[in-house]
């Protein structure tokens, strides 16, 4: 046992001695109390009463300094091992079920500490992610895009897959049509996580002499790839760098099986063949707040796109070109063998924030015109032009050459020229059981094949296209005027959190101090 668990153990071992019992006299009560300095029944009935988020905060910094003889008496290093952490949090409860355990958070310390906020704030940029997470499950919005918090670990085998695939498919389209072979794909791969995954053996020699020399109590390492495959030999260990080695036949699995995502991708699409417009595209729109009050007008819906694919249609009733967004998955893509209504709900959830980007980047179009007519104005009135929210002039000039002119000389009607119409998801693999992909796969695969799914917002006899990104628009107003009223209320507690099994919110909620934040389903 090493000299902090001991001394951890010991002092849990105190406090359990003075944990008063039923039969304990009001006077051994009220010494346990001024040791702990836990009065948290009338904290509560404080945080309950001041609603508004200066005295909430007030009320805070209040139990902050109250708690910190008792916050004194735990090491760190006790705080993050799982064993002491168990015998401190039962050491520490009061007879209402609280506990003043240091390692858990609480949501207006992270804004004081972290943002030097004495508020909950309204965010002013969101994205398509983020308008997703808050449909699905408010706490886990809450938790990520508010109050900063990463799930844990932040860095999985999956979300690594993801992450260099999608850099290996972008990068491919820098070589020559000739060079784009599998080998090379494949090598694009390697390449960029031999980078990430660095030499492990000086990476655990910096770790031991930065955490003995600075241990701030954060594992800065989980937030690396080099956490990856990881095997600690000792949990308990203040030191996992020097008590762990890596599971190399698991990381030599998932090389494998993330290779085997790209020949998929190989055979369902030649990139020898495949002209891609632009790759990794920044887009970004205004939109206008649903709300009277002066301090916000506006927000603005930001994110990137895989690809985009400029597909020639002179006959096409909406312009000469259509754009065709293209997301990368490396999960699988969905089974449709579920009841009509169902597979449409799947294939509607699938595509929710492919037509957030269609919106977006229909927006930039519209501003460029707008941007072009200020252009023309300006030059007679000397006035500033707004160049933000729209195409850039290299996506224009790409535009232009795409469609036959030769130069951006004059103000073009972007929404006469260009439709965005085209979404299309690129799942590198599918269910071993889904006849769509796998008709054909012999017998002991291991993966599905890769397989298109597409949607065209043009197909929709009854809703127009512009009528189509009208209501998508109103939809997302819609949300941010949601995120707003939780806002409004300045209370952790009303964003309340999904029962998916799955989502992040419920490790999250598990690191508050209890009551501090929801535990209602939404």
């Amino acid at each position: 046992m090493t000299p902090q668990l001991c001394k951890s153990f010991v002092t849990a071992l105190l406090l359990l001695l003075l944990l008063p019992s039923s039969s304990s006299s009001s006077s051994s009560a009220a010494a346990f109390a001024t040791i702990c300095n836990s009065s948290t029944e009338k904290m509560l009935q404080a945080v309950a009463l001041r609603r508004t988020s200066s005295l909430l905060l007030s009320t805070h910094l209040q139990k902050r300094r109250t708690n910190s003889a008792c916050t004194n008496i735990f090491s760190k290093t006790a705080a993050r091992q799982s064993s002491s952490s168990h015998v401190l949090n039962v050491a520490t409860s009061s007879e209402q079920g609280e506990t003043s355990n240091p390692a858990l958070l609480d949501p207006y310390e992270i804004l004081l500490n972290d943002q030097q906020l004495d508020r909950i704030p309204l965010p002013n940029k969101l994205s398509p992610t983020s308008l997703e997470s808050f449909t699905k499950c408010p706490q886990s919005f809450f938790f990520q895009y508010i109050l900063k918090l990463k799930p844990d670990p932040p860095m999985t085998p999956e979300l690594a897959r993801g992450i260099i695939c999608h850099k290996a498919l972008e990068d491919v389209f820098e070589l020559a049509p000739p060079q784009r072979t599998l080998d090379n794909l494949q090598n694009l791969f390697r390449k960029e996580w031999s980078e990430k995954r660095g030499n492990r053996e000086e990476q655990q020699q910096q770790q031991q002499g930065e955490q003995s020399a600075n241990d701030t109590g954060n594992d800065s390492s989980s937030e690396s790839y080099d956490s990856l495959f990881r095997i600690d030999d000792d949990p308990l260990a203040t030191n996992n760098a020097s008590s762990s080695h890596y599971d190399i036949d698991a990381e030599i699995e998932w090389g494998k099986s993330s290779l085997q995502l790209l020949k998929n991708y190989y055979e369902l699409e030649d990139p020898r063949n495949a002209t891609p417009l632009v790759r990794e595209m920044w887009v970004n729109a205004k939109f206008p707040a649903d709300t009277n009050e002066s301090d916000l007008s506006e927000f603005v819906v930001r994110g990137k796109i895989d690809r985009i694919d400029a597909l020639s249609s002179n006959n096409h009733q909406q312009g000469s070109t259509i754009l065709r967004i293209i997301d990368y998955k490396t999960g699988k893509k969905p089974n449709f063998k579920y009841s009509t209504a169902t597979n449409e709900r799947i294939a509607n959830e699938q595509f929710w924030k492919m037509k957030v980007y269609a919106l977006v980047l229909w927006k930039m179009i519209l501003q460029s015109e707008a941007v072009e007519e200020q252009q023309m104005q300006s030059q007679q009135e000397n006035q500033k032009v707004d160049y933000r929210y729209g195409l850039s002039w290299e996506l224009r000039q790409k535009l232009l050459q795409n469609m036959g002119y030769e130069s951006e000389q004059h103000s073009h009607k972007w929404s006469k020229l260009l439709s965005v119409d085209s979404l299309r998801l690129m799942y590198l693999t599918s269910h071993l059981d889904d006849m769509t992909a796998n008709y054909n796969t012999p017998p002991g695969a291991l993966s599905g094949k890769a397989k298109y799914l597409d949607f065209s917002l043009n197909e929709n006899e009854s809703m127009p296209f512009l009528d189509f990104l009208e209501q998508m628009e109103q939809e997302i107003i819609s949300i941010q005027r949601q995120i707003k009223d939780l806002v409004d209320i300045q209370d952790p507690k009303a964003w309340h959190h999904c029962n998916w099994r799955y989502c992040s919110c419920h490790e999250m909620r598990a690191r508050f101090k209890p009551s501090s934040v929801s535990d209602q389903i939404v």
